[in-house]
């Protein structure tokens, strides 16, 4: 048996089983010679495509990667942190310890009559200075050196030897024993600080260094008596604590940017903040009370227009806590900036993109009636701030886009007509105007969907007293499309939702509140009727 052979061109679900069918069900085939005079078919399915279903949060709206954090009252009530460090100084940018060096000089002595002589032993202060006028009675020491030198040209000379025990009084190495040493005429001493205290108390700025000298030899008395000069330095100080008083001391905290970006990549008009605050932390573990000093304080609009922060929440100096004794917790001291102290109100309204602060410090701001003060070598402040936006207040325009990825194929290639249908559903206090932008494979825009709409879906119901929603919006648009935006969309690659956004009675002064649960439901697809022709070939 001779088969004929089947070639088709079958486009949008056209099925030649029944054909088929006919053919396994008898040899004679005189029917399909008739098949040949068949026109082609055209073939009109109306076809719907969804091209976008998202929900949009808050998320969506603000770019979360240029906030600190987001936090939610017992309402949902969304606040926008921005939070940073501003500043941080540790002991050596305040208070260092600077080298010390200090020669004394023993006189009369005389030559030894016969073999040794040793002197009585006579005790010397070593006074400590520093660049301010700094009382110190207590230090202990990561490291460093004390160094003595003797010197006596003419003991040398006349064939006499030195050896000067010394020893600083009320110090105390790791091991609870004195700080000593042995030097001579030849050979100087140098002592390791490290782990080691040396407690002055009353004896205020002064080391009491005691020394103990014996001379031998058998030398000729020719210059005698001699004068010994020893040379005492402290090197390379490294402090664990000091305690005493570190004197007032300026210090500069430095100048900040801290940038606000919320507002950066969007359009803002007529935007009211009902409740924004700035709270500053300052964290002290010197044992010394602080003032801090503004010299300047203030905000950058996006016009690049500077507004003074002003009000008595910003009157400085401020006042900073510091722990009693060495061991404690550092101290927080909080100062907050809100709208009853400042003319922050008015500050964000403007959209600040950065705040600026010039900042310096003063150590013991009322003088030598402070408390003893103590500095430990890994003491430090710093001074973080966290500026909050509560999203309760109006705007008037809020222009932001999003840029998503479409799929097109299986839209069919010969159209007859085709709309788009968008459907919103929205729980926002915002009335919503949204336009299509489609980008070609090289993000070329190419047409618009929606554009002859000045609202597509309004906001949701607000009550007044409360700035809540208390009923969603839901709007429906269906848009027919002509044949020059058809090809565009075929050709379309990703789009661009343009959305302007204002909230619900702006024009009254009515202000709402965004919480976090609420969601803007978008749902937006095409239907096109299309054209599909059946052409059949038939080979014998």
């Amino acid at each position: 048996m001779s088969f004929m052979t089947f070639v088709k061109k079958i486009r949008m679900g056209f099925s030649l089983s029944v054909i088929f069918g006919l053919a396994f069900y008898s040899c004679d085939y005189s029917y399909i010679e008739g098949l040949s005079t068949i026109e082609d078919y055209t073939y009109q399915p109306t076809v719907a495509i969804p091209l976008v279903s998202s929900s949009i949060s808050i998320n969506d709206l603000i770019d979360l990667n240029d906030i600190s954090g987001i936090e939610t009252d017992e309402e949902d009530l969304i606040t926008l942190v921005y939070r940073g460090e501003i500043f941080s100084i540790d002991a050596s940018g305040i208070y260092n310890l600077p080298d010390q060096s200090q020669t004394i000089s023993v006189s009369d002595i005389p030559a030894p009559a016969e073999g040794n002589v040793t002197l009585p032993s006579q005790t010397y202060n070593f006074l400590l200075t520093f660049p301010n006028s700094e009382i110190i009675t207590w230090i202990s020491f990561l490291g460093g050196q004390f160094s003595v030198t003797a010197e006596s040209e003419l003991m040398a000379q006349d064939g006499y030897a030195l050896d000067a025990n010394f020893k600083i009084l009320n110090s105390y190495d790791s091991n609870g024993d004195p700080l000593e040493g042995v030097v001579s005429l030849s050979n100087p001493a140098g002592i390791n600080l490290g782990g080691s205290r040396i407690e002055m108390n009353n004896e205020e700025n002064f080391l009491q260094v005691e020394y103990t000298i014996t001379i031998s030899g058998n030398g000729t008395p020719d210059n005698a008596p001699y004068t010994i000069n020893f040379s005492q330095s402290f090197i390379n100080i490294q402090y664990d604590l000091i305690k005493g008083y570190i004197d007032q001391i300026l210090f500069p905290i430095g100048n900040t940017t801290v940038p606000i970006d919320v507002f950066k990549n969007v359009t803002i008009s007529n935007l009211v903040f009902e409740n924004p605050t700035t709270d500053f932390a300052i964290t002290n573990s010197f044992g010394v009370p602080i003032d801090v000093l503004f010299d300047q304080f203030y905000a950058v609009a996006n016009n690049n227009q500077v507004v003074n922060v002003t009000g008595t929440g910003i009157e400085t100096p401020w006042r900073v806590n510091y722990p009693l004794e060495p061991g404690m917790d550092p101290v927080v001291t909080y100062k907050n900036i809100n709208n009853d102290n400042s003319n922050l109100f008015q500050i964000a309204q403007e959209s600040p993109k950065e705040f600026y602060y010039d900042v310096n410090g003063l150590t013991n701001p009322d003088g030598v009636v402070q408390a003893i003060n103590w500095v430990k070598h890994d003491s430090n402040m710093t001074i973080d701030i966290e500026f909050k936006l509560p999203l309760w207040g109006r705007v008037e325009n809020y222009s932001l886009q999003d840029t998503l990825e479409i799929g097109l194929d299986n839209i069919p290639e010969e159209i007859e007509w085709l709309e788009a249908k968008l459907i919103l559903n929205n729980e926002f206090p915002l009335d919503i105007d949204i336009e299509v932008l489609l980008l070609d494979e090289n993000d070329n825009i190419t047409d618009t969907l929606f554009k002859d709409y000045d609202l597509l879906v309004a906001g949701g119901n607000v009550d007044a007293a409360t700035g809540l929603v208390t009923e969603p919006a839901t709007s429906q648009i269906i848009e027919l499309i002509d044949e020059t935006t058809i090809q565009n969309l075929l050709n379309t690659k990703r789009i661009i939702l343009d959305a302007r956004l204002k909230t619900q009675g702006s024009e009254d002064g009515t202000s709402v509140k965004i919480l976090d649960s609420y969601t803007l439901g978008i749902d937006l697809g095409i239907r096109a009727k299309a054209k599909s022709i059946i052409e059949l070939e038939i080979n014998e």
